[in-house]
């Protein structure tokens, strides 16, 4: 079942491609179906008499004799003569030699049966050809063989079973047939093409391979969402979407509880949080805000940090209520405040005697991607610890590696990791989506 589970998965990820082949399949099978020509064959069974035998062992040899006679009778059928006498007999508008073409004869395996057939887009025309081929062919052979004036030879040939043109079968492979081979085939190839993808991908694509290259757990989830827009708005997430919300709560509880455990973290100071991502596009901003907001719904109050380029000449930071921020929480009145500040003020700012931020119970850096600028190496020297923003399908292994092995230089602690914008399937591995 877990197989079976881990195949639809893979599917779910890898759908353009199986969209692709199947669509291919059924665009096939139409054409096929239109274009085909739709020619229906009626066949005629002949028999064909052994010569006059008195004894079992000449009963024997004629029954050789015709077996022998019909693998040569069979190529009789290409004779244009024999289509002439045809043609003649029915009034057909067409030559001998199309006609010819249209014949087709096979001996009946271990038996004196031929079975001759013919191939028409009108199933009554064909069986009429299929039946005058029965009758002149007698005639025919008796030509050849020179007995055709002697009333002691009785006719080498008989027919046995009449075309019918109700019996009569459609050429070529029923369409079924070929929707279900196409399909069959569109499977297979996009089975093979997800292989091929799979076996050479470096995208992050599960729950288990961000443990395994991080060594840490996963502290949230932040789902996808189309509240967010294109601009990252948390507070309007919080608002439409429930599942975002209920996500953001856990992940904020979720790193209160591992900030507790830390020796280094002091009570009387508000532990500084650094969110981390490699590139622009994984969401820290949105991890920040998402986190901080959820702070703030519990009661707490949060302060964001939010860097400018580190060659801005900025004036005495001025903290910034968030639209978002809750009521007043005892003596202060806005649990969510977000500052800006360069990376050289950063320390300043957050530690200095006069910030507002020494009145916040966490400080969280939402801090540059971290392969894309210095800045968030340097903004990490003034936090406690990080929290690493992972993008899953948008993330490759190698990036997360460098992102991991630069945290373990810095020697600081990580809290675990984000899930941003990814829907987790229910597999063992957990792969997302």
């Amino acid at each position: 079942m877990e197989l079976l589970t881990r195949g639809w998965t893979k599917i779910r990820q890898r759908w353009p491609i199986a969209f692709a082949c199947l669509a291919v399949a059924v665009l096939g099978v139409t054409v096929y179906h239109v274009s085909a020509d739709r020619n229906y064959v009626a066949t005629t069974e002949l028999f064909l008499r052994a010569p006059d035998v008195k004894t079992s062992v000449g009963a024997y040899q004629g029954d050789l004799f015709s077996r022998q006679r019909a693998q040569t009778y069979v190529k009789m059928f290409h004779s244009e003569e024999l289509a002439q006498m045809v043609v003649d007999k029915l009034g057909l508008n067409i030559t001998a030699q199309q006609l010819a073409s249209k014949v087709s004869a096979a001996p009946v395996k271990s038996s004196v049966l031929i079975d001759v057939s013919i191939t028409d887009s009108d199933a009554q025309h064909a069986a009429n050809i299929a039946n005058g081929y029965g009758d002149v062919l007698a005639t025919y052979i008796a030509k050849i063989e020179n007995v055709s004036g002697d009333p002691r030879v009785g006719p080498l040939v008989r027919v046995v079973t009449r075309a019918d043109p109700a019996s009569a079968k459609v050429s070529g492979y029923p369409t079924s047939m070929v929707a279900f081979a196409a399909l069959t085939m569109a499977l297979l190839v996009a089975a093979s093409f997800i292989w091929f993808l799979e076996r050479f991908d470096n995208k992050v694509r599960s729950r288990r391979q961000v443990e395994e290259i991080t060594g840490c757990d996963i502290v949230g989830k932040l789902p996808k969402t189309r509240a967010l827009g294109s601009n990252g708005d948390v507070g309007q997430a919080f608002d439409a979407s429930e599942e975002f919300k209920q996500a953001a709560l856990r992940l904020s509880l979720n790193v209160e509880s591992v900030l507790q455990r830390l020796p280094r973290i002091k009570a009387e100071i508000p532990p500084v949080v650094a969110v981390v991502a490699g590139h622009r596009g994984d969401g820290s901003t949105v991890a920040t805000r998402a986190l901080a907001r959820a702070f703030a719904e519990r009661g707490r109050a949060a302060g964001v940090v939010s860097l400018d380029a580190p060659n801005r000449d900025l004036e005495k930071p001025k903290p910034v209520v968030a639209g978002s921020a809750l009521a007043k929480t005892g003596n202060r009145t806005d649990p969510v405040t977000t500052v800006s500040c360069s990376t050289a003020a950063l320390a300043t700012e957050i530690r200095g005697c006069d910030t507002v931020l020494l009145e916040r119970d966490v400080i969280l850096i939402d801090t540059p991607a971290f392969h894309e600028s210095i800045d968030a190496q340097l903004a990490l020297s003034a936090a406690d610890a990080v929290i690493l923003v992972v993008r899953p399908i948008a993330n490759t292994t190698l990036s997360l590696c460098r992102l991991v092995a630069a945290m373990k230089a810095i020697d600081i602690v990580v809290l675990g990791v984000v899930v941003n914008q990814a829907t987790e399937s229910s597999t063992i591995e957990g792969f997302y989506l």
